[in-house]
């Protein structure tokens, strides 16, 4: 949840006895727009002709026919050029500094340079087309097998959840500076690691991808970017970052839990939650301010029409995830429920691994802290990936992260 900070600087050159000031500016990943300037230019335009350069690898763009006057409407350059470059989806391979060319005597911004991120550039400032088409299709690629979890079938609220924790479920925060991939969907898809302007994209290109309306909502103060999604016909906020939970002895990611408490809230809502500096009017619904899933931990799995996940009491089952009661499976007092084939589904109790069984309604341990470790640590998170159940056990004041290779029946 950090941004860059915006520098101006300047230097000028005469050109046919005029002089054109090239203005130099690192971008803030944020832009709050609500203090934009009253615009007189063609921003929307000029925004359509920037996106289009960017999607044919241009260097730069001649915006002299929309009346952009860079005296009095510098606000909405700054804010035309951030939404561009961090709530467009697939133009991952922006960069954050670009220069403007302005006539000096209307102050009319006559040509926007563009700037691209270094992985996608060579040293001389040539574009590196091949590899933005290769990183594009390992995208798509990526993005079709996120959107294997969603049946035809779900709601809005499903699909909208189901997507959610798939996104937290395959990605780590992350503020590494270092990480530049990080800032786009590139880096929750590709990398699996990124801060909340990454997740917010993915999260926007997954809701376009299933027909949901989606917004961009960002806080200057709290360098902060989120989501709102339209579920019938009221807006919602939705961020996805701060429901991915780290833990709070070492601030690294938690294997397999998944937080909703900002899944689907109100503006009040939202800033109950500590978010704050943010401009928003049409979240007002308080629908699903108080929904059961605000004290879900896990995520929500559908499996032959129902849907089934962790409560307090034991692995419960639903007909709808917005409609309806639950019924308690199986009581136990569990933790960290996930997913390792059709049927099958481990989780945390009593400081071991279980494996559950949905179709037999029957659960066995399969794996003791004390088969490796001493009856001091306590195990607190699992995940399920690659064919491996990986498991972190906190001992002696710091994680010990390790993995299991199932077998087939999903035993150790």
């Amino acid at each position: 949840m950090e941004g860059f900070i915006m520098v101006r600087g300047q230097s000028s050159k005469w050109i046919r006895g005029v002089v054109v000031a090239v203005t130099v500016l690192f971008l803030g990943v944020f832009v709050n727009t609500s203090g934009a300037s009253a615009a007189t230019g063609n921003w929307n335009g000029a925004k359509k002709a920037v996106i289009n350069a960017y999607k044919k690898y241009q260097v730069s763009v001649d915006v002299s026919s929309y009346n952009l006057n860079y005296a009095t409407e510098y606000s909405n350059l700054k804010s035309m050029m951030s939404e561009v470059v961090s709530e467009t989806p697939y133009l991952f391979y922006t960069g954050t500094r670009f220069s403007v060319s302005r006539n000096t005597s209307t102050n009319q911004i006559v040509k926007i340079t563009l700037g691209y991120a270094d992985a996608y550039k060579k040293a001389d400032g040539t574009i590196r087309k091949a590899k933005i088409q290769k990183t594009r299709t390992q995208l798509n690629d990526a993005i079709n097998q996120a959107l294997l979890v969603v049946e035809p079938s779900m709601s809005q609220v499903e699909k909208a959840m189901v997507l959610h924790d798939y996104l937290i479920s395959t990605t780590a925060y992350t503020s590494n500076a270092g990480n530049a991939f990080r800032l786009t969907e590139v880096g929750v898809f590709l990398k699996h690691k990124a801060n909340c302007e990454g997740y917010s994209r993915a999260y926007a290109i997954l809701m376009q991808k299933v027909g949901i309306p989606v917004k961009f909502v960002s806080s200057n103060k709290m360098v902060h970017m989120w989501n709102e999604i339209k579920i019938g016909q009221k807006w919602y906020h939705v961020d996805v970052t701060w429901d991915d939970p780290m833990d709070a002895r070492d601030k690294t990611d938690q294997y397999g839990r998944v937080s909703h408490q900002n899944f689907l809230c109100s503006a009040a809502r939202m800033r109950k939650t500590k978010h704050y500096d943010f401009s928003t009017a049409d979240a007002t619904s308080t629908k699903y301010d108080n929904r059961y899933w605000k004290n879900i931990n896990s995520s929500f799995y559908y499996n032959n029409g129902k849907w089934l996940y962790m409560t307090k009491n034991g692995i419960a089952e639903r007909q709808s995830l917005d409609k309806g009661s639950a019924t308690v499976l199986y009581n136990v007092s569990g933790d960290n429920l996930v997913q390792y084939d059709a049927d099958r589904y481990y989780f945390i109790a009593f400081n071991s691994i279980y494996l559950y069984s949905y179709k037999t309604n029957e659960a066995k341990a399969v794996w003791k802290t004390t088969d490796l470790y001493s009856s001091n640590c306590t195990l607190d998170q699992i995940k399920f990936e690659n064919n491996k159940l990986y498991y972190r056990v906190y001992e002696n004041g710091k994680h010990v992260s390790n993995k299991i290779t199932p077998k087939d029946d999903g035993t150790f």
